[in-house]
């Protein structure tokens, strides 16, 4: 499955083995859905809000706060968890508030996700609740076996590795017979030393821009519209 694509250069799919993938994980935000959408923009401002509220600090300082601990710890929940010890579940139904309106039902992702022999399942940051909502309103929450979101992995988030050997242990997940998909890149390192074939899902969101350089050995992959991908994989196999 394994076909290393330069990140800043054109994908092909026409050598990947869809019909050897026993388990496809999927990010949520910003690669379920187009990150165009602008979905995320709604929970980057809530979290913002949230920071000055429980810090009584203002927008500018909530929003350098926002940004170190998403840059060093992984999310700002965990940033705001270590150093202010923030009780996660407020925080994580204030920023999952949100109006779903941008992201649309994806007919051409339920039937890629359709025509995909192997379990499904959602690895998020985000809450489980955040999670079945939208994969409701893409309208592909069936294809789904199960959602590991930030709860579930005790609240450390992707990139530390040890989310990643979580959900192998916990769904006995074969890593050579498995994909993971999400739309930062940096995400996407864990998942290959463990031995996933990767995607990245490139979009235009600030949240997406990490660009590796050419020379990243973690991007087997890359694409800039999921359903597409899925759907020409679908078609190289037959």
């Amino acid at each position: 499955m394994k076909q290393t694509a330069s990140p800043q250069g054109p994908d092909t799919t026409e050598t990947f083995d869809a019909a050897a993938v026993e388990t496809w994980i999927f990010d949520l935000d910003n690669t379920l859905y187009p990150a165009g959408s602008n979905l995320f923009d709604q929970i980057d401002r809530r979290i913002g809000e949230f920071i000055c509220d429980y810090l009584e600090v203002d927008a500018v300082a909530a929003r350098h706060l926002q940004k170190t601990y998403f840059r060093d710890q992984g999310s700002t929940l965990r940033g705001m968890m270590l150093a202010h010890d923030l009780d996660p579940e407020p925080y994580l139904d204030y920023v999952h508030d949100i109006d779903l309106a941008p992201v649309q039902p994806s007919p051409a992702l339920d039937a890629a996700l359709t025509a995909l022999s192997g379990r499904k399942l959602v690895f998020t940051n985000a809450s489980t609740g955040h999670a079945v909502r939208v994969i409701e309103r893409l309208g592909v929450g069936h294809h789904f076996e199960a959602i590991f979101d930030i709860a579930a992995a005790n609240y450390v988030p992707k990139p530390y590795v040890e989310p990643y050997r979580q959900i192998i242990a916990e769904y006995d997940v074969d890593p050579e017979a498995a994909v993971f998909f999400d739309d930062i890149a940096r995400n996407l390192a864990p998942a290959a030393a463990l031995g996933l074939t990767t995607v990245w899902v490139r979009g235009n969101s600030a949240w997406s821009t990490d660009e590796p350089g050419d020379s990243v050995d973690y991007v087997d992959h890359v694409t800039d519209d999921l359903a597409t991908w899925l759907s020409d994989i679908n078609s190289s196999n037959g």
